[in-house]
C-alpha cells in the first residue's frame, strides 16, 4: 500500500446524523451524533461524523479563510522541516541537498511573513483602519521588490527621507547620447566611437527625499543580513 494525500473543495453544513438521515433517506449511525451534511463537486451528498469532517476540512469561504488555511498548512510544513535540519539524518545528507533544504526554509519563512502581512492589512481593510503595508522583511525579500519596481528602505539607516531603487533598464540609442545632459562629451564620444547604443541595465540608487540627491547604491554587509527592511508607500 501506498500513502495518499487527497484535495477536494466541498460544501458543508452542520447537521446531526439523525437530521441527515431524513433527508438522505438512509441509516448513519445507530446513535444521534453531531455531524456535517457534504455536498461533493459532482452534487452527490453524504454525511460525516463532527470529529472526523473538522479534522480533514477547513472553511474557506473567504480569501482570509485561505489564508489561514495557506498560513498554518506551510507553518506545520515550517516547523517539520526546521526540525529535521537539526536532526543527525540532517547531517548525513549531501551539502548540495543541506544547501537546499536550508534555502527552501528560507523561503517558506519569506512566504508565511507575506501571508501574515497580507492577513493583516485584510482585516484593517475591513475595519476602515490604515493599511500597515510590507514591512520587516530580509534583504533576499526586499530584493523581490527592487527588481518589481518598489522602493525600499532600512528603518536601521541614520538619517530619514532614504530610500532605494532600481533603474529601470534601458537602451539609449546612438542619436539620444549626444543629448544626453548625465555625461561628459569626451564619454559620449568614447561611447560612439565603440558602440551605437548605451544599455543601462543592473543599476541601483539611494534617494534622499530631503535633499533630490541620487546616488549609486550597493548593499552592506549589514544591509544583506538585516531584517528591518520596510515598503515605502
Amino acid at each position: 500500500m501506498k500513502q495518499y494525500i487527497g484535495t477536494k473543495t466541498i460544501q458543508a453544513c452542520p447537521m446531526t446524523s439523525l437530521k441527515a438521515e431524513e433527508m438522505l433517506e438512509r441509516k448513519l449511525s445507530d446513535v444521534e451524533e453531531d455531524g456535517y451534511l457534504v455536498k461533493y463537486e459532482d452534487g452527490y451528498l453524504s454525511w460525516s461524523p463532527k470529529e472526523v469532517f473538522e479534522k480533514t476540512y477547513k472553511i474557506a469561504e473567504t480569501p482570509e479563510d485561505r489564508i489561514i488555511i495557506e498560513h498554518s498548512d506551510l507553518n506545520d510544513n515550517l516547523n517539520r522541516l526546521t526540525q529535521f535540519t537539526k536532526s543527525e539524518s540532517f547531517n548525513h545528507l549531501p551539502k548540495s541537498t543541506q544547501a537546499m533544504l536550508l534555502g527552501q526554509m528560507d523561503i517558506m519563512s519569506s512566504y508565511i511573513h507575506i501571508l501574515a502581512h497580507r492577513y493583516g492589512d485584510m482585516k484593517r481593510a475591513a475595519d476602515g483602519a490604515e493599511l500597515c503595508g510590507y514591512n520587516g522583511m530580509t534583504f533576499s525579500e526586499t530584493l523581490i521588490l527592487i527588481k518589481h519596481g518598489f522602493c525600499v528602505r532600512r528603518r536601521g539607516w541614520n538619517g530619514s527621507g532614504l530610500f532605494v531603487f532600481r533603474q529601470k533598464p534601458a537602451v539609449v540609442p546612438a542619436d539620444v547620447i549626444p543629448q544626453m545632459t548625465s555625461l561628459y562629451d569626451e564619454a559620449k564620444n568614447q561611447i560612439l566611437a565603440t558602440q551605437d547604443h548605451i544599455d543601462y541595465t543592473a543599476q541601483m540608487l539611494i534617494f534622499n527625499t530631503g535633499t533630490g540627491r541620487a546616488d549609486s547604491w550597493v548593499p552592506s554587509s549589514a544591509d544583506l543580513f538585516a531584517d528591518d527592511w520596510d515598503l515605502v508607500i
